[in-house]
Order: structure tokens, then sequence, then C-alpha cells
């Protein structure tokens, strides 16, 4: 091809073969390029798992199977038809349009180096839909990601068949992604993809949705019916858990299982819970919670004095709630050390909602509980027939909720993020995204707790490590804003889908915004509020402020020792924290005033009190006109009565009416067959929240022995992978055995030629071996210098080669040579001097091969080798 017609060729338009192999890879790249069309215009890339400190002589070796030009990818190359390109050691490949880049790997990355996958990802990139992934022999996974975005943009995926290839881990891991188009031995695979590329209808509507690949068209059946976005998470870990599926169920293709799925609603529904159950305990790595107890509880804690405001916590993927209320404990714990009343909030959210709902439940097995202190078992559980049953005061703490943290907008003013192992699982796009939204929602100084696989990306400098190996940070950045993506998400979905479980309402949350928020909190707000509290205890009655239901919001003044703030796991109500002698005088207030039109209500009442003894209050309540939850607010003022101290017990106007009073009697009787209504209807709801839980029950005992029986099965599997994996070890010892004997012999043949061509040298003769069809097998230095023949011209025709002397027709002599048997001999003046040839046939190795040798002697040879002389 010319210079010209080279620059007429669009380079988007040259089919691309981009080629993936490792272990066993030599034998199918033979057999590849065996058939491979010399000149179709397709250009080649070979991707190769190389050894950084040995040279690759796969150049030689495909140049003996292949006209093709053979080049290395450099920097700067642009892709060229007819041209085979093969990857350098040490050397990350890309493409960026039809320019290839290269990257040098990083000595210091633990993470595996995937070359296949990069350049697979580069070409889908490209967006041309004339190109091919082919993935042959290896060990492995790498190249089924890459793979399926290659389907995804429109290319074709071709794939060995894995019993004619040496190492079959590559072409299964395709396989098994449900991405492979065909599955064929290696030399039939250029024949398929000549066939492919000469049907230019079907490549246009290859990339259409009804022929999408049989996985991809499960996911799209899994969104439409649950709403979760499969697209950000890991496809190798998505596809495993589907064919596991179709395993299961005895299929032979990926095809026939989503055949299954788009009839079976159950079978549907199976694979969701699959893929999203979730692996969660309580305590999960003791010594993650140790330094979380230590760095970051205890400092929220001690922060809460001066911010005074509620802790805001955000867990995410929280599965069952064991992590949601392990936290809960500590947190408590942590309060409980300070002396503290508990003030805070978490929030624990997942995309699935079996899972919340059996969260929220609270009920827990005594093996769930086996990493739970026994101390703090006893503290914040109880035990029930069913097994544990969260602490209700602990539990009103934990918020559940269903959130896809992917689409659903975040959480605001949070002091805290766990998101444990929850990342490892989506793409890079998807944890930026998540990350993204951690740094929207969380305040400044707040701390993010990941699981100790999972690391921070472009988001580092917004957080400073506080223990790197367990992966806790710290936000040092008033940084609040989000990715573009995700704001437009948040505003073209009107409906967030709050699906929530728990009978506890979320604080509210300020609104979401365009523009980055200032964290500058006020300066007087503090000062505000010190001065609030002046004014109360100054100008405030001795009263307290409670709903209509009975439930104690604040108390201002004196009122405080008639409130009973020792027992921190009291609720706040009237019944439990207030004085016995008061509370029944308030209840009945609190029936006057719901029941009649009155705004106040009054009442004489005798107090025993422990400091002052025997005592008159005058309780006064009236409502006011904001309400809380539905509930109206009602003030309660307590007045020292100095007159009624004075009156006898007998005589006092504390106890005169103190039932019969305005018909406090028929009140309380009908307050008392209303508690007792209400009691049987809890009865009951007992009642068939018990069965329902027997029957639960039930079901899990046979979903246990269903996983028991499941569990025996992967224990077998396990140990026929470890006999694989032994066999392997066997395979790859006597495979580096055999590799090193290949390097003796490769040493020794090259010796051999270096003294082959020292002995011509010195006897100042030039040679040229022919086969039996005149086609060049090898040639001496000093005969390629006088004969002008380079190194690519081996495997052509004598007779278009070299040189032409006129004396003689060097290809009529070597043929007249082999027909007759017998030596032919010229000679003649050539390059200012005398060359003679001889032309002797021979016929050498144990199928009989014939040839021609030609010897070159004379003045020309005498002065290429004292050429050759001096320039050493």
């Amino acid at each position: 091809m010319t210079v010209e017609s080279e620059e007429a060729v669009q380079e988007s338009d040259i089919p691309l073969i981009a080629i993936g192999a490792s272990a066993g890879g030599l034998e199918p790249l033979e057999a590849f390029f065996r058939t491979a069309p010399a000149e179709a215009g397709w250009c080649y890339v070979v991707l190769q798992h190389l050894s950084p400190d040995r040279r690759s002589m796969m150049d030689e070796i495909l140049s003996r199977c292949t006209s093709l030009s053979i080049k290395h990818v450099s920097e700067g190359a642009k892709i060229l038809p007819d041209t085979i390109y093969l990857n350098v050691p040490n050397t990350l490949v890309e493409l960026d349009g039809d320019t290839f880049t290269l990257t040098p790997f990083n000595d210091t990355d633990t993470l595996p180096h995937l070359p296949i996958d990069a350049f697979f990802y580069s070409v889908a990139a490209r967006g041309a839909q004339v190109s091919a992934a082919v993935v042959l022999s290896g060990s492995g996974s790498d190249g089924a990601s890459g793979a399926t975005e290659v389907r995804r943009a429109g290319g074709r995926v071709f794939v060995q068949l894995p019993v004619e290839a040496g190492f079959d881990s590559m072409p299964r891991s395709v396989m098994s992604a449900g991405v492979a188009d065909h599955i064929l031995p290696a030399s039939e695979i250029p024949g398929v993809i000549a066939d492919w590329l000469n049907e230019p209808c079907e490549r246009a509507t290859d990339n259409a949705p009804s022929d999408a690949p049989p996985g991809e068209k499960i996911l799209r059946q899994l969104e439409l019916k649950h709403r979760v976005d499969f697209s950000a998470y890991k496809r190798p870990t998505v596809f495993r858990r589907i064919e596991r599926r179709h395993q299961l169920r005895g299929l032979e293709t990926i095809a026939e299982y989503q055949d299954l799925v788009a009839k079976d609603p159950e079978a549907l529904e199976e694979l969701y819970h699959d893929l999203l159950i979730g692996v969660t305990e309580f305590y999960r790595d003791p010594d993650a919670f140790s330094s979380l107890r230590r760095n970051v509880l205890s400092v929220l804690v001690n922060r809460m004095h001066t911010d005074l405001r509620e802790i805001r916590i955000w867990v995410l993927a929280c599965a069952g709630g064991e992590e949601a209320y392990s936290l809960a404990i500590e947190l408590s714990e942590a309060f409980r050390v300070a002396g503290v009343q508990p003030n805070f909030r978490i929030i624990a959210t997942d995309v699935h909602r079996p899972s919340i709902e059996r969260a929220a439940a609270g009920i827990y097995s005594e093996v769930a509980l086996a990493k739970v202190p026994p101390d703090l078992r006893e503290r914040y559980f109880v035990e029930h027939r069913l097994g544990y049953i969260v602490d209700p005061v602990l539990r009103q703490r934990v918020i559940f909720s269903v959130h896809e943290a992917l689409r659903d907008p975040p959480f605001m003013q949070l002091d805290l993020v766990s998101c444990r192992n929850l990342l490892i699982y989506l793409n890079e796009s998807a944890q930026d995204r998540i990350v993204s939204k951690f740094i929207f929602g969380l305040l400044k100084g707040g701390f993010l707790f990941l699981g100790p696989s999972e690391t921070l990306r472009r988001t580092i400098d917004d957080f400073a490590p506080v223990d790197k190996k367990w992966r806790i940070y710290r936000k040092v950045t008033d940084r609040r804003v989000m990715e573009r993506s995700i704001l437009m998400e948040a505003f073209q979905m009107p409906d967030i889908r709050s699906r929530r479980v728990s009978r506890m309402d979320l604080p509210a949350r300020p609104p979401l915004t365009l523009v980055e928020q200032s964290q500058t909190p006020r300066q007087d707000r503090a000062s505000l509020l010190r001065g609030y509290d002046a004014l109360l205890r100054r100008y405030a009655p001795s009263s307290i402020l409670i709903t209509s239901d009975g439930h104690v919001m604040t108390w201002f003044g004196t009122a405080g020792a008639y409130v009973d703030t020792m027992s921190d796991l009291a609720e706040r109500t009237v019944e439990e924290i207030v004085h016995p002698d008061v509370r029944y005088t308030i209840n009945i207030g609190i029936e006057r005033l719901s029941g009649e039109t009155k705004t106040s209500f009054s009442r004489h009442v005798r107090v025993d009190g422990e400091s002052e003894g025997q005592h008159t209050l005058l309780v006064t309540m009236e409502t006011l006109g904001g309400t809380v939850n539905g509930q109206r607010l009602i003030l309660v003022t307590l007045q020292r009565d100095e007159k009624g101290d004075e009156r006898e017990p007998d005589g006092s106007a504390a106890h005169e009416g103190a039932v019969s009073e305005d018909g406090d009697a028929a009140l309380l009787i009908r307050r008392v067959r209303q508690l007792e209504r209400d009691l049987r209807l809890t009865e009951e709801s007992l009642q068939y929240v018990t069965e329902r839980l027997e029957a639960s029950g039930e079901e899990l005992q046979a979903s246990n022995e269903e996983l028991q029986a499941s569990n025996e099965e992967l224990q077998a599997s396990n140990e026929e992978l470890q006999a694989s994996n032994e066999e392997l070890h066997a395979v790859n010892e006597e495979l580096v055995s055999v590799s090193a004997e290949h390097e003796r012999k490769i040493e020794l043949l090259s010796d051999l030629n270096h003294d082959t061509e020292l002995v011509f040298e010195s006897l100042e003769i030039g040679l040229l071996i022919l086969d039996e069809g005149l086609r060049i097998r090898r040639f001496t230095g000093l005969c390629g210098e006088a004969y002008e023949l380079e190194p690519q011209d081996t495997g052509r025709l004598i007779g278009n080669v070299g040189a032409r002397p006129d004396f003689v027709d060097t290809a009529a002599l070597a043929r007249q040579a082999l027909e007759t048997g017998v030596e032919q001999t010229a000679d003649g003046p050539y390059r200012d001097g005398q060359l003679g040839i001889r032309a002797i046939p021979f016929q050498s190795g144990s199928r009989l091969k014939r040839g021609v040798m030609l010897l070159f002697t004379g003045t020309t040879i005498r002065a290429a080798a004292a050429a050759r002389k001096a320039r050493r």
C-alpha cells in the first residue's frame, strides 16, 4: 500500500479486531492468524499478560503464520489496515479515538493489572460498530468486563471454544457474563468475523434492545419490576449471581433462564432476593468498632455539649439492621459513660424491602448476638420466645427506610455516615456519585466509616484519615456540591419513593439547592439560647409543658422538683416521670380539656414531698394554640398554696370531693372502659401478629434447612476448587520447567546460529537456503549484504526480492538444480567484482523436505566480509 492510499483510508472505517490471550494463548493465536485474511483491511491488536523481565518473541512466531505487517504499539501511533499490533510489557495500552496511548504500570499499585479489560473499554468508547473483541485461552477473568462494554457499544464478542483452550478461565468468564456472540475454535473465528463484517444491515441493528444479550434483558426486567438500577453494579458480580441461579434451576444456557424469568414472576423475585440480600452481623470487625468508639463516637458526644443539637447518623445498606443497632448501642454507651441523656437519631436505609422489614421488627436469634458482649446484651435486648428483641427505647432511636442511594436524595446535617461494603459492588462512576452524596450530607467535621476494602478516589481532598486501617475519615471542607447528574435526576423525579417502614417520622430536612451552601454557623445562636434560658428562669412560672396524650415536653422553674429525671430509660410521659400525687390531677385535667369545651382547669392537691413534707399545690392547666404531631399543647402551672398548708388534712380543700367533684368518677369510669376496649383490640392484634410470626418462623425454618443444604453443596464445591487449585499449581510448576527448557534451547540455537554465521564469514561464503517452492527459508549476513536481502524477506519468493545480476537468473538457476537434482553453477561481474553462484539441491529432515542451497563466492563476497570486519 502506498502512502497516498494509506492516507485515503479513513481510520474510523477500519474494522478493529482486539484479541485478548494469556496462558496457553500461543497456539490459538497461530491458528487464528493462519486463517485470518491478509488483505481484508482489518487492524488487529493482540493483548497479552507479558513478563516485564523477558523479551517477547511473539512477532517472530506470528511472522511464520501470516504475511500481515507486525508492529509493536508505540505512543501516538494510529491504527492501520492489514497490520498486527502487539502490546509491550509493563505498559497499559488504550485507544484514544484511533490513536494508541501508553501508560506505564505503577509499581506501588496493589491492584492486579488487567490490560485486556482496559483496552476493551477503550475500544467500546471508540463507538465504532465495526469492532470485535476476541477472547482466547487464559487464566483469570481479564477481558470479561471489557467484552461486556464492547458488546453494549455495538461490537461483537467472539470466544474460543473452552474445550480447545489450554486454560479455559478467560473464555468461561465471558460466557458467564452472557455477552459471547459466538463460541468457536480459534481457527474458525476469522471466517465468522468476515461473514459478520460483510453484513452491514445486521451490524446497523445489532445494538437494538431486542437483540440485547439474555443477561441484559434479565436486568431490565428486574429494573422494571423493582426500580433498582443494576447498571451501576459491577457486571462480573451481577452475572455470577445470575449464572448461579440458572445453574440451580438446572438450565443449560442463560437464554433459557431469561425465558423462565420472563414467564415466571417467582423466578424473577428469587433472583432479586439473591442479588440484594446482604451479609452482615453485630459488631462486624470488633477492632473497627473499637477505633470508632475511641476516635468518633466519644468526639461526637463531647461536641454535643457545645452544639446543643441532636447527633444524626446515616447507615447505608443496613440489610438486617445489625450494623445500625451496633452503632446505636455504642453511641448509647458513650452517652452513659459521659453521664448525659442520649440525644441521637440513626437513619438506616436499604433498597431491599424485606430486609428493612426484618430490621424494623428487631428480633434476632441467640446465634446472631454471639458477638455482642453479655453486659450489652442484657442491657439493650429483651429475651423472647423467638430469641431476643431490641429494647424499645433503643429501637425508637433508629429509623428504618427503603431508600436507593444512587437515585434518592441524601440525608442532611449528618455527623456520621456508615457505608461498609457497598462501594465494592459498584463501578467507579457509581462510587463517585455515592461519595459525592456523603460530602453533600455531612457537616464539616463529620465522619465517614467505610469497609476495610473500600477507599476514596477523587474526593480524597475533602477528607482527612482518622484510621487508615479501618477506613475512618473526617470531612475537613465545607463543600456541599453534588455532581450535576445527581441533581438533574433529583429534579426529574417528582416521586422520591420514600417508602418508610418505621412509625416515626424523619426530622424535617432543608431543601436541596443547586448552589454551594455556607456552613458558617450563626455566631449569636449560643448567646441567644443562653439569653432564652435566663429569661425562662426569671419570668416563666413553675410549670410543665405537656401534650394532650400525656407526653412531657419540658418543665420550668421549681416544677423540676415534681419531675423524676434520674432514670434515663424511662419514657417522658406523665405516668413515668411526674410525681405520683400530681399525676392523678393532671390526668383528670387532660380528660376535662379533651372532652369539654373548657380551655382551663384548676384543682388543689395535697403533695407529700421528701424535703418540704406535706404541702398543698394549686394545679392550673390551660390549652395553648400550638400542636406537636397532631396533639394539643397543655401548660400545667404548679403554685404553692400557703393557706391550704394550714388546714388540717381532714378538712383540707385538697381532698374535699376529690373523686366526686364535677363528675370525676364518671369521667374516670368512661376512660377505664376506653382503655379496656383498647386493651382488647391490642390483645387481638398481638394474637394475629403471634400467628403470623409463628408462620414466619416455620418458613424461616424451612429456609434454614435449604440454606444448610446449599452450604453443604458449597462446601463440596470448595473442596473441588481446592483440588483444582492444587492441580493448577502442579501444571504451573510443569510449565515453568518446560519454559526454562525452551529458553535454554533457544539460547543454544542462538549460539549455534551465531557460530554458523562466523564460520561462513571466515570462509568468505554467502549462504541462501530455499524451500521446494523457491521461497527463502534463511540466509547468512554476508549473503544478505551482498544480495540486498532484508529480514522481512524470509518467506518470500527468490524471484521477487534481492538483487538482479545481469549474468544469470537466480530463480531459474535454482529451479533447474531442483528439477534435475544436479548442481548448477554460474559466475559473472557484479558490483565492481566477480560473483560465483552454486545451486546445490538437497533433501533432508524426517519428512524428506527438498530444497536448494545457493552458495555465493568471489571478490564481491570478500569485499562484503572485509566491510563487516571493518565495521566491528
